[in-house]
């Protein structure tokens, strides 16, 4: 049976330290400044790779389906076995949806023709939604348009700055800033940076490109998050015994 994990049960147990969150953190940006600094290598150095690496249904689209699943399912797993934990159900939410979002709701995998996308294209993810209000914003005043544009950048670099702070302050040894959620932070970084792209220079190859990255980069850091709050829970359970 599994054991849930109420907020009165957690009140009296030692959680993990933010120390102990130090290596899983520094290893999840290393992993994304890799990825990251390889396929912008081979997109550089390796023309003829490039398009098996950016290409639709290609490399990094592929690893990023399966980033999004393993954080997915992930979660899914470790809420069966803690109980439900608001974080890891966020989490296991966002998966899905990024999951769903590069399969095409699964049309890719089925078969199946997605519906027509308002202003041409097709409905095959959740980040046409955005790309339909961006449609209705510029339709009614482009001026809008590009506030949400504006205000889209403005949020996804102040998340960024906030999670390099905390990177910084790490490397300077205060772990105590190191945040639980700084993971989940940097994730919707990624993902806001990867939407600006999208919706308003996705007529640039080089920035279509860096959008694919943007979003396997968001994958990874959400498959890590839920790794360390998977590995919280079981902290906190094993404390409990």
């Amino acid at each position: 049976m599994a054991t849930s994990l109420r907020n009165g049960d957690a009140a009296n147990i030692d959680l993990p330290r933010p120390m102990d969150r130090s290596g899983l953190l520094m290893g999840a940006f290393l992993i994304v400044g890799v990825v990251t600094a390889a396929a912008a290598l081979v997109a550089v150095e390796a023309p003829d790779l490039r398009p098996l690496l950016l290409q639709e249904d290609g490399i990094v689209e592929m690893a990023t389906a399966v980033f999004f699943a393993l954080a997915a399912f992930g979660a899914a797993a470790s809420l069966t076995m803690w109980g439900m934990l608001l974080p890891l159900l966020l989490a296991g939410l966002v998966g899905f949806a990024g999951l769903m979002d590069e399969t095409s709701f699964g049309s890719r995998l089925l078969g199946f023709q997605p519906p027509p996308l308002y202003g041409g294209g097709q409905l095959d993810g959740l980040h046409d939604l955005l790309i339909v209000v961006f449609r209705l914003t510029r339709d009614l005043n482009p001026l809008l348009s590009r506030l949400l544009v504006g205000l889209l950048l403005a949020s996804s670099i102040a998340l960024a700055a906030f999670v390099a702070t905390q990177l910084l302050k790490g490397f300077r040894g205060d772990l105590k800033h190191f945040s639980g959620h700084t993971l989940f932070f940097a994730h919707v970084a990624c993902i806001g940076l990867a939407q600006v792209i999208d919706i308003s220079v996705a007529s640039s190859h080089a920035l279509s490109a860096m959008e694919e990255v943007f979003e396997l980069d968001a994958a990874i850091l959400l498959a890590f998050y839920v790794l360390q709050q998977a590995r919280e829970a079981s902290t906190i359970d094993r404390a409990r015994l």
